[in-house]
This record gives structure tokens, C-alpha cells and sequence, in this order.
């Protein structure tokens, strides 16, 4: 039996201007209402940037089914300090 699939939305949050932080927030037992569950440690440069870190975030605590109840291990840390929209390579 699978487990169930837990409803977990990203948003970027910009508390500061210029100043963008990813959230992961999950719905709780009330239908609609979404806690945070995890969060930028700093900000990104941009929303781009932050919203890409978001999802990778999300993508290194889910499994391949997604994020499923009892098999959320915890999140590995994804720096959105990191701008790939104004990176070169050399």
C-alpha cells in the first residue's frame, strides 16, 4: 500500500525589497490552510533564483512518487544565494 501524497506548495517570499526566500508550506488537516515546513536559510538575488531553489528543494525531499506521508526525509539545504540568471561560464 502507498502512502499517502502530502499537498506541499512552494512560494517565494520577498520580506524585504530585493530580498527573495523560498517556502515550502503544507496543508494541514483543515482543507486550504498551508503551514511552513521549510525555508531559505538567505535570500536569492532574484524570484527566479529563489523559486529554482524552491523546487529543488522540493525535488531532494520527495521520492520519486512524490512526497508521500512517512517518507519526507529531511530536506537537503539548496543555497538561493546562487543567481543562475546573471552567472556566465568561463
Amino acid at each position: 500500500m502507498t502512502a499517502d501524497l502530502r499537498r506541499i506548495a512552494l512560494t517565494v517570499d520577498e520580506p524585504w525589497p530585493g530580498l527573495y526566500f523560498w517556502v515550502l508550506q503544507e496543508e494541514n488537516d483543515d482543507a486550504g490552510v498551508y503551514e511552513p515546513i521549510d525555508a531559505a536559510d538567505a535570500p536569492a538575488k532574484t524570484y527566479q533564483a529563489a523559486l529554482a531553489a524552491g523546487y529543488m528543494a522540493l525535488q531532494a525531499a520527495a521520492g520519486a512518487d512524490g512526497p508521500r506521508r512517512g517518507e519526507l526525509a529531511a530536506p537537503t539545504f539548496i543555497s538561493p544565494s546562487f543567481d543562475v540568471a546573471h552567472t556566465t561560464i568561463q
